[in-house]
């Protein structure tokens, strides 16, 4: 009995010993201090200070930026019209060489085509002397008509032999587009260049033999290049009207170049991909500017557009990943809107105005952590002072 009760006793003091031990660690834990992310801290510790560009609504001209490829107006792969032997080929007939509108750059063997407009101009001068014949013995054929006494028309043309001289008029004309044709062909031996500019591929060479149709060379001109600008369909309201005329700065996109250009046709159609248009710019003489500009180069066009009302201008980095625009509301609260950049220029960003106010606070550098509605501390820097921080 004794036993018994001892044991009991154990057990009781290892229960209390238990639920004191829970007490203490309830304790340790109720009195732990709050985490710096306790929603429970002081406002005074949660208050941060933010920088904002005092912003004001205005009048801006509107500028379309985009990238096009510089291309030829006009380029072309020459090709053999006549087929022959390669007797000769200009010196300046090389890659890169300029050559001029009308330039011989090669020549092909022409006795065999000599030798056909012989042929066909005599075939010529035979016609037109069976035609003079056929007239004279219509003339006699009418005059003895008339001294016949016969009066009026006879009952067949071949009495005054019109048949015979439209026939004899025809193979006339017929021998004398032969004649044209084989003055063609010989004129084709010599083939020339189609216009002013720079030959990029040569495929012939000296002593070959040529069929009709195989390319000869590549040439591009070089009086104007062109290149094709997308505009996406919600900046061509901010073109300006007329577009046509209108004058764009061209920036080389690896290099120190700039030219200018000028809107010379618009698209009428939008492209089923990108969903814009397309207006075309052209550069005249563009290996003359300095520095030259040429094919292939990848430039940034800006086209100053009209002038629209009511738009922020803002620093680029006031603009959101998600197209939000953060500012400091009534009692120093954090707000937001949605926003979709009109245009860029010089590393600014203009957007509509969402409602009408007398200057915006907005936050220059905001952080993903933002909440609407934080209380934060304002710190206002000029607008010129922000590019710079």
């Amino acid at each position: 009995m004794r036993g018994f009760l001892t044991r009991r006793k154990r057990s009781i003091v290892f229960l209390g010993a238990f639920m004191v031990l829970l007490s203490l660690i309830a304790f340790f834990l109720l009195s732990e201090p709050p985490s710096p992310e306790d929603n429970t801290a002081a406002p005074s510790e949660r208050v941060r200070t933010v920088t904002v560009v005092q912003a004001t609504a205005g009048a801006h001209a509107a500028e379309i930026t985009g990238f096009a490829e510089v291309q030829p107006r006009w380029s072309s792969t020459l090709r053999a019209q006549v087929s022959g032997t390669l007797v000769s080929v200009a010196k300046a007939f090389q890659p890169g060489a300029r050559v001029t509108a009308g330039q011989v750059l090669a020549v092909i063997d022409s006795i065999a085509w000599t030798a056909n407009l012989a042929e066909a101009e005599n075939r010529l001068g035979l016609a037109e002397l069976a035609l003079l014949r056929e007239q004279q013995e219509a003339d006699e054929a009418r005059r003895s008509w008339r001294e016949s006494g016969f009066s009026g028309e006879p009952d067949s043309r071949l009495v005054l032999r019109e048949p015979q001289i439209e026939a004899a008029r025809s193979e006339r004309d017929a021998a004398r587009a032969a004649r044209d044709w084989a003055a063609q062909q010989l004129a084709y031996t010599r083939i020339r260049a189609p216009f002013t500019g720079v030959v990029t591929v040569r495929h012939i060479s000296r002593g070959e033999s040529i069929l009709q149709g195989e390319p000869v060379a590549s040439i591009y001109a070089t009086d104007a290049f062109e290149l094709a600008l997308p505009v996406p369909e919600t900046q061509w309201p901010n073109l300006p009207d007329p577009v046509i005329g209108t004058v764009a700065d061209l920036v080389a996109s690896d290099g120190p170049g700039r030219w200018q250009a000028m809107v010379v046709r618009q698209g009428a159609a939008i492209d089923p991909t990108t969903r814009m248009r397309t207006l075309y710019l052209s550069v005249n003489r563009p290996l003359a500017a300095d520095p030259p500009l040429l094919p292939g180069t990848f430039v940034q066009a800006r086209l100053r557009g009209r002038r629209v009302d009511k738009l922020l201008e803002l620093p680029e980095g006031v603009l959101t990943r998600k197209g939000q625009i953060w500012y400091v509301d009534e009692g120093n609260r954090l707000n937001r809107f949605e926003a979709t950049p009109l245009f860029t220029r010089e590393g600014r960003v203009y957007i509509a105005e969402p409602e009408p106010r007398s200057s915006w606070p907005i936050v220059r550098y905001p952080l993903e952590s933002y909440l609407v509605g934080q209380i934060v501390l304002p710190d206002t820097v000029d607008a010129v002072a922000a590019e710079g921080r």
